[in-house]
């Protein structure tokens, strides 16, 4: 059970660690290797994530440091998240601001994509930052045309729609209103409530970023 944001960092890595780098997962054409090699670009080599895509010899660098990285033992890259970023990566800043979203949401696409997996419950200092994150996420991942009120144990939170076409209330635990608000909607497990223009405005909203 995580009780914090190192806790869940730490839970993470187990997690990779017993699962492998072929293990599924719930994102399309992504298996553990993966996962974890976006997780190790985003917090210390962004700019190598940018640049697999340029042509050129740039693109060639890039794309030649993503073979390396693949090639690492799998144990290598496995500690390199457990660690964290540095100190003065952005991505560091972002996730205590957020409360390890990306953390706490991937290890969910790692997990859910497993035979038999079953929801967790997290410690409190988890889901309040799964809860923090869930309103810091929802403003930026949510284009829906109706007002939703998103309710967990720890208080509700509304996000207006200026065009709304009704209300709906979606409720939760926080970790799984995080995913739901990202848009994983074939694993989130909560129970949404709202008129027929409500719902059909979400069918036809986009939510995730």
């Amino acid at each position: 059970m995580s009780s914090g944001t190192n806790a869940e960092r730490e839970d993470l890595a187990r997690t990779f660690l017993a699962l492998g780098p072929a293990a599924p997962t719930i994102l399309p054409g992504w298996d553990a290797a993966d996962l974890l090699q976006h997780l190790l670009l985003r917090e210390s080599a962004p700019h190598v994530m940018i640049g697999r895509r340029l042509p050129g010899a740039l693109g060639g660098r890039s794309r030649a440091r993503l073979d390396e990285l693949r090639a690492e033992p799998w144990s290598e890259q496995v500690e390199r998240v457990r660690r964290g970023p540095g100190p003065l990566s952005p991505a560091g800043r972002i996730d205590a601001l957020s409360g390890q979203a990306e953390q706490l949401i991937h290890h969910e696409d790692l997990r859910r994509a497993q035979d038999g997996w079953e929801p967790r419950r997290l410690g409190t200092g988890a889901a309040e930052g799964a809860w923090r994150a869930v309103g810091l996420m929802a403003p930026l991942a949510m284009s829906v045309q109706a007002d939703v009120t998103l309710v967990s144990p720890l208080g509700g939170r509304r996000q207006r729609s200026r065009r709304s076409r009704g209300g709906l209330r979606v409720h939760g635990e926080p970790l799984e209103l995080l995913l739901w608000v990202s848009g994983r909607d074939e694993v989130a497990r909560v129970r949404i409530h709202g008129d027929e223009p409500a719902l059909q405005a979400l069918r036809e909203g986009r939510r995730g970023l």
